[in-house]
């Protein structure tokens, strides 16, 4: 389930206290309060403090992160719709949940080869490089795992597309294209150094 309503800096569980225990003593009001929240990804209560920036790119496997967006996993950042224009949404596919760009589509030159039917991998590829462009405009660019990660599930999700079709011909064909078209992308991400688009 997708949370969408305050920045995590800004949500506690319920009946936890406000600020930590040290917000209490007299010496510590020039410290800013923390908030302790749980994490329902690695189950642990973590102290955040009142002032961390929203968004900020967590330290880590920046793969792993981009994977957990596009899948769902990961609600998206809380002010992503704000940042970059759309709340992105998620569908089910027969290989799983992705979250999907409205306003995305198959860029394809000319229009050449099946990009009707790749719509939908282009769509969650999108939001992919929406998140590289919003954690940069925070000033907290993700790895280039991150934009490896978003070309390998596009990629997946072709392949996915196409290994699902009926007739040998048809999955020849649009194996074929999946080929192409991610070559394509993951070749123009090396171009730009696997960093924000």
């Amino acid at each position: 389930m997708l949370v969408r309503n305050a920045p995590v800096s800004a949500r506690r569980p319920a009946n936890s206290p406000s600020e930590s225990p040290a917000a209490e003593k007299p010496n510590a009001a020039a410290a800013p309060a923390a908030i302790h929240q749980k994490d329902s990804f690695s189950n642990t209560t973590t102290a955040l403090q009142r002032t961390a920036k929203v968004g900020a790119a967590p330290a880590g496997d920046h793969g792993k992160l981009m994977m957990e967006y596009l899948t769902g996993a990961r609600p998206p950042p809380a002010d992503f719709e704000k940042v970059i224009g759309y709340k992105p949404y998620a569908i089910q596919t027969p290989h799983g949940q992705r979250m999907q760009d409205p306003l995305g589509y198959a860029s394809v030159p000319l229009k050449i080869g099946p990009d009707k039917e790749f719509d939908p991998a282009a769509k969650t590829h999108d939001y992919g490089y929406d998140l590289l462009r919003y954690f940069d405009k925070k000033g907290t660019p993700l790895g280039p795992d991150a934009r490896k990660a978003a070309d390998a599930l596009f990629r997946k999700d072709m392949f996915d597309y196409a290994n699902d079709q009926k007739g040998a011909l048809n999955r020849f064909k649009y194996r074929s294209w999946a080929q192409i078209y991610a070559t394509a992308v993951e070749l123009n991400s090396k171009r730009q150094g696997n960093g924000p688009p």
